[in-house]
């Protein structure tokens, strides 16, 4: 039984995401986490058919209908360059 606040991994795949500014950057593809500790370390989100990025946790702002980001889509990309 999932308490409040909790969230199946299932139902963040495929959730569009947007950076601060409301730009769509993506769609969540893959979730890496660490096994040992049960963390997630990032959101694979792919940006189009062959660019994939990877958008780690302190990066994401809160999570609904869609993932918002607390960075914008420059920022995002800078780092996964």
């Amino acid at each position: 039984m999932q308490k409040e606040g909790d969230m199946l991994i299932s139902s963040v795949m495929r959730k569009e995401v947007l950076d601060k500014n409301a730009n769509k950057i993506g769609l969540v593809v893959d979730i890496d986490f660490n096994l040992p500790s049960w963390t997630i370390n990032y959101m694979v989100v792919r940006m189009s058919i062959i660019k994939k990025i990877n958008v780690e946790v302190e990066k994401i702002d809160k999570i609904g209908d869609k993932v918002i980001l607390k960075v914008t889509k420059d920022e995002l990309v800078k780092v996964n360059v």
